[in-house]
C-alpha cells in the first residue's frame, strides 16, 4: 500500500510540473456501462479457534458509471453496479457455508490520471444487500447486514479511451453478520474485480496551449501563438520569416540580414551605410554625428543657455540657481529668496516669538523672554521678585516675609501671564561649606518654596524643585555681597 501511494504521489507531481508549461486535453463529463468478473471470499476476524476460512469464488458485476473531471489529473467517478458474489467455506458450519449473494454496489472513486493511459483510483464502496441465492437453510436475509462499507483501490488502463480495462481490490470494513452480537466471529467481504468500461458519452477538447486555434498535436510551436501558414509558429514582425529563423523577430527586416534591418551600430536611427559617426549616436542633420556640446553637460550647444558651464537640461544647460546666494540651491532651499543656513534648509534660524533667542535655544519658543532666562519671561512684577525670597541663615526655613512674598508669587504664577507655563524652582548657595552640604541645602530650599507655592494654590504638577548648590554662581564668592547674591532661589518658567 505504501509503494502504491508513493507512485501515485510521484506521478501527480510529475503531471503538475509538466502542466506548468503545456496545457492538457480537457475532458467533459463522461459516462457509460461496465462489466466485470468478481473473485471474492469472506475474510474472518475475531476469535476463530476452528480456523474457519473461505476460498475465493468467481461472480460478476454489471452497471453504469459517470466521470466528473476536476482539472486534468483528478476526477470523481461514482458507479452503480449489480454485483453477484459467490462464497464457499472450506472447513466449518459458519454464517454462510456456501452460496451466492447479490448486492447493489456503489463505489465513489477519486481517480488520479497520472498519464493519459493510466489512472489510479481510491474511494469507499457501499454495498446494499439485494438477495440471497442458493443459501442453505436456515440462513435468511435478516442474518446479513443490509448495507456494508468497503475501501476500494484500483488501477485503470486507457481511461480516456472508448473502452478501458480496470482492476481493483475492495477491502470490506463492515461485519456482514447481523445475528447475535455476542458471536466473536466477524465476516468481511474481500473482493478482486477485473473488467472493462464502455464510454457512451463525453468529449475530448484538444489542448491548444498558445490559443492560436491550432491543436498542440499539430502545432510546431505549441507554446507560442502562430499562424496556420507556418504550422502554428509566429512571425511577429510580419516580414515573411518565422521567428525561429528570424534573428530580429520583433523588427521587420530582409532576408539579406536574416530578418534584421540594415545595421545601425550606434542606434541613432541612421544606418551604418549612411552614418559618418558609426560608433557615436548622432542625428540625421549631421549625417549620424552628434550636435556639439562644449561643456559636456549633455545639453547640446544649440539648446544650452550656459554653453561653457556644465548644468542640467531642466535649466536649459545652466546650473541649479541659488537666488538668495546663501549656498543652498533653490531646489533644496525652503526659503529661496531669504539667505539662510544649510542646517535649516536654506532658511534663517527660526525664532517664532521674535524675542531674539532662536527656537533651538529658546525653552519658551512661543513666549518672549530674554536670553539670560533661556528665552522665557521672568517671573516678577511690581510686588514680587524671586530675589525677595529669604531663608533662616543656614537653614531651609522660609522667613515670615518670604512666605508672605510667595503669596504674591503664587498669584503671579496663576495669572494669565504665566498660567500656560510650568515653573522650575532652582535653589542656589554660596561656596561656604562642603559641596555636598550646599547641594542638599539648595535642594531643601527649592522644596520649601515649592511647598509654599502649592500651599498658596499653585498646582503641584506645574512645579519642579532642583538644587544646584554652589555650582551656578552669579557673582564672586570672594566678597560678602557676592555670596549674598549667590544665595538665591530662581523661578524659571518652561513651556
Amino acid at each position: 500500500m505504501k509503494h502504491l501511494l508513493f507512485l501515485v504521489a510521484f506521478f501527480a507531481l510529475s503531471t503538475a510540473s509538466f502542466s506548468q508549461s503545456m496545457l492538457h486535453d480537457r475532458y467533459t463529463v463522461s459516462g457509460g456501462l461496465l462489466g466485470a468478473v468478481n473473485y471474492s471470499g469472506l475474510r474472518i476476524a475475531g476469535d476463530n479457534p476452528d480456523n474457519i476460512r473461505f476460498g475465493y469464488e468467481f461472480g460478476w458485476s454489471a452497471g453504469a458509471w459517470v466521470n466528473l473531471p476536476i482539472g486534468h489529473a483528478l476526477s470523481i467517478e461514482p458507479q452503480v453496479m449489480y454485483s453477484l458474489y459467490d462464497y464457499e467455506d472450506l472447513e466449518a458450519d459458519v454464517l454462510l457455508p456456501n452460496g451466492r449473494i447479490s448486492y447493489i454496489s456503489i463505489p465513489v472513486l477519486l481517480k488520479l490520471h497520472v498519464i493519459d493511459d493510466l489512472a489510479f483510483s481510491v474511494g469507499p464502496q457501499f454495498d446494499i444487500l439485494h438477495k440471497l441465492h442458493r443459501v442453505p437453510s436456515p440462513r435468511v436475509k435478516d442474518d446479513f447486514e443490509s448495507t456494508s462499507l468497503g475501501l476500494s483501490l484500483g488501477i485503470e488502463l486507457f481511461p480516456r479511451e472508448v473502452i478501458s480495462i480496470y482492476g481493483r481490490y475492495t477491502h470490506g470494513l463492515s461485519d456482514l453478520d447481523a445475528r447475535d452480537p455476542g458471536d466473536d466471529l466477524e465476516y468481511y467481504n474481500s473482493n478482486f474485480q477485473f473488467g472493462f468500461k464502455l464510454r457512451l458519452f463525453g468529449d475530448v477538447i484538444p489542448a491548444d496551449s498558445d490559443a492560436d486555434g491550432i491543436p498542440d498535436k499539430d502545432d510546431a510551436c505549441p507554446l507560442v501563438s502562430g499562424l496556420a501558414s507556418f504550422q502554428g509558429c509566429p512571425d511577429t514582425d510580419g516580414d515573411g520569416i518565422t521567428d525561429a529563423d528570424d534573428k530580429c523577430p520583433a523588427i521587420a527586416g530582409i532576408s539579406k540580414y536574416d530578418g534584421c534591418p540594415i545595421p545601425d551600430t550606434d542606434k541613432d536611427g541612421v544606418n551604418d551605410e549612411v552614418d559618418k559617426c558609426i560608433n557615436v549616436v548622432g542625428v540625421v542633420k549631421y549625417n549620424g554625428c552628434p550636435i556639439p556640446d562644449t561643456d559636456g553637460d549633455t545639453v547640446n550647444d544649440e539648446m544650452d543657455k550656459c554653453p561653457t558651464v556644465a548644468g542640467l537640461a531642466k535649466y536649459d544647460g545652466c546650473p541649479i540657481p541659488d537666488t538668495d546666494k546663501d549656498g543652498v540651491n533653490d531646489e533644496n532651499d525652503k526659503c529661496p529668496t531669504v539667505a539662510g543656513l544649510a542646517q535649516f534648509d536654506g532658511c534663517p534660524n527660526p525664532d517664532r516669538d521674535n524675542d531674539g533667542v532662536p527656537d533651538d535655544k529658546d525653552l519658551c519658543p512661543d513666549f518672549k523672554g530674554p536670553a539670560s532666562n533661556d528665552g522665557c519671561p521672568i517671573v516678577e512684577n511690581a510686588v514680587f521678585n524671586a530675589k525677595m525670597i529669604q531663608f533662616v541663615t543656614g537653614k531651609a526655613d522660609l522667613t515670615a516675609k518670604a512666605k508672605n512674598d510667595l503669596k504674591e508669587g503664587a498669584k503671579l504664577i496663576n495669572s494669565a501671564d504665566f498660567k500656560d507655563f510650568k515653573i522650575e524652582v532652582r535653589g542656589h548657595t554660596d561656596n561656604v561649606g562642603s559641596d555636598e552640604s550646599n547641594h542638599k541645602l539648595s535642594h531643601r530650599r527649592a522644596d520649601a518654596v515649592v511647598a509654599e507655592l502649592i500651599k498658596n494654590g499653585v498646582a503641584a504638577s506645574r512645579l519642579t524643585a532642583i538644587g544646584f548648590g554652589e555650582e551656578v554662581p552669579i557673582a564672586t564668592n570672594e566678597t560678602a555681597d557676592g555670596r549674598t547674591l549667590n544665595r538665591r532661589v530662581e523661578l524659571r518658567p518652561r513651556q
